[in-house]
């Protein structure tokens, strides 16, 4: 298996990333969720990858460890993003016709006519 990061130096990780797998969108919206614990810097390497470069932050307190672990779970969130593209871009015009319909205006008509079909329920039985 492929190493996932390469250390530079002490706090600081190196993470390379094809462009055929991972859109520029997953990779932003991954490397903001660091961005609390770690200076985070893109850039493209080539016109096939693109480097991402973590570095811990002053007064955090994570160890080597810890960032080896950050490393990890920035691969799977990176991951995470790109295949909620993907399925947007495959399903999204449905999730939005769906919202359309959940959120379209009702004319009074039609709301008497649905509320019309269930006037037993508002009846007192007397």
């Amino acid at each position: 298996m492929k190493d996932i990061f390469t250390k530079i130096e002490v706090g600081k990780i190196f993470i390379s990333l094809d462009k055929k797998y991972y859109e520029k969108e997953a990779i932003f919206a991954a490397a903001h969720k660091f961005t609390d614990r770690f200076g985070v810097l893109i850039e493209p390497l080539n016109d096939k990858a693109i480097g991402i470069y973590f570095q811990v932050k002053n007064g955090v307190g994570i160890d080597e460890k810890g960032l080896n672990d950050a490393a990890v779970d920035f691969c799977n969130e990176v991951l995470d993003q790109q295949v909620r593209l993907d399925i947007d871009a495959k399903y999204g015009v449905i999730r939005e016709m769906i919202v359309r319909q959940a959120f379209s205006p009702v004319s009074l008509s039609e709301l008497s006519n649905t509320l019309g079909k269930n006037d037993d329920i508002y009846e007192s039985k007397n």
